[in-house]
């Protein structure tokens, strides 16, 4: 009779070793293991003489190796039941949709925990050949949900998701990237020290074995696992065909809330979020503020919003307006950046920039260049104004 040390081993292995061969998504093999055990499942798929492609990769698999793997990788592979695992990877299982169910494990790379991480993260999710415009959103969204203490959740990606994930890291906030591919094969290529900045600091989560490459399918599946581990997502950009729509549709078969943003009418980029947008699938959100407060719409300390809520933005003249406007809130630009920016001359921007100093509305570095400090001021508010946040179910 095995030990339970053992058994509990065997178990493990078993469901790595499904992990590796199975298609990711593919709902069987949870019912499977859910009605057999992995273990027997394993046995079984092991001795089926087939030439089917899944009984040939089972043969062909080794349990140990993948272990092994595991461990030269600096990896480690966690089930459900685990203190690591995220109850609402579960859910996945009640939505009814075939092209997914719960993982039979995952693996994780970083010091942080899925299972804290999960409690109130927010996805950041969109187009990967995103706009100048996309990746300022998302970058802002992101510091912005990171200094509520909220964790970054996004898919390792060009374009938004390294955006989302760079905001955050900007201010030391945690960011989370779910992998398409194996945890030894960073992808893409380009983001590669991005990926190993979140790996040492925080968590890279993969449902694929550490030396397989990324596939179609395997993105598709990714997608599903972003939507279960967030509180709520946020679509910033996505084309007519994008992983953002299949994550939002992942976000709403999970019941959880979905936030998307407003783009230019007149890019291809705003298709997906204006359409979600206008069917009523997902609320229109600008700013951090708008996204916490969908996911908390009853929050006591939130402070209503006053319509005459006065700007110093509104007295600038309007060179000092464009150059405000076009100042970075990260990092810092130089004036003839800003001069390119805004199409004014060197001249009148370095004015304006003078005139912004001087009301607090800008700041040079120690290195040079220039930012903003992002500082209002407020008229008393007229307790008329302030509206009731609707409660959004």
């Amino acid at each position: 009779m095995p030990s339970d040390h053992s058994s509990k081993l065997s178990e493990r292995l078993a469901r790595m070793a499904l992990a590796a061969v199975w298609e990711a998504g593919d709902r069987r093999v949870t019912r499977l293991v859910a009605e057999w055990g992995a273990v027997d499942v394993w046995r079984q798929l092991r001795s089926d003489r087939s030439q089917s492609a899944l009984a040939r990769r089972a043969r062909a698999a080794d349990p140990n190796q993948l272990q092994r793997q595991t461990e030269l990788s600096g990896s480690r592979f966690i089930v459900p039941g685990d203190d690591d695992w995220p109850e609402g990877l579960d859910d996945l299982d009640q939505t009814g949709d075939e092209g997914g169910g719960t993982p039979v494990g995952l693996w994780l790379a970083g010091p942080g925990s899925l299972t804290a991480i999960a409690q109130g993260g927010v996805a950041v999710v969109g187009s990967r050949a995103a706009t100048a415009y996309g990746e300022h959103v998302a970058a802002d969204l992101a510091v912005g949900l990171a200094e509520a203490g909220r964790a970054v959740l996004s898919g390792g990606a060009y374009g938004i998701d390294a955006a989302a994930h760079r905001g955050a890291l900007a201010v030391d906030g945690v960011t989370v990237a779910f992998m398409a591919g194996g945890l030894s094969r960073l992808y893409p290529a380009g983001n590669t020290e991005l990926l190993r900045r979140i790996r040492d600091h925080h968590l890279l989560v993969s449902e694929q074995p550490p030396d397989r490459p990324p596939s179609r399918p395997s993105f598709l599946a990714r997608n599903r696992l972003i939507a279960a581990c967030a509180r709520g997502s946020v679509v910033v950009e996505g084309g007519v065909r994008s992983g953002a729509a299949n994550t939002a549709r992942w976000t709403l078969s999970l019941n959880r809330p979905l936030a998307a943003v407003p783009g230019p009418v007149t890019s291809a980029s705003s298709f997906t979020p204006h359409r979600l947008i206008r069917d009523g699938a997902a609320v229109l959100v600008a700013s951090a503020d708008d996204v916490i407060a969908l996911l908390e719409p009853f929050a006591a300390e939130r402070e209503p919003v006053s319509a005459t809520v006065e700007s110093p933005l509104d007295h600038l003249p309007a060179p000092d307006r464009a150059v405000y406007e076009a100042l970075p809130r990260r990092g810092r630009a130089s004036a003839d950046d800003l001069a390119g920016r805004t199409g004014l001359s060197l001249t009148q921007v370095l004015l304006a920039l003078s005139r912004l100093q001087e009301s607090d509305l800008a700041e040079t570095g120690p290195g040079g260049g220039y930012r903003a400090t992002r500082r209002q001021v407020a008229t008393e508010p007229d307790p008329q104004a302030a509206l009731p946040l609707r409660a959004v179910s």
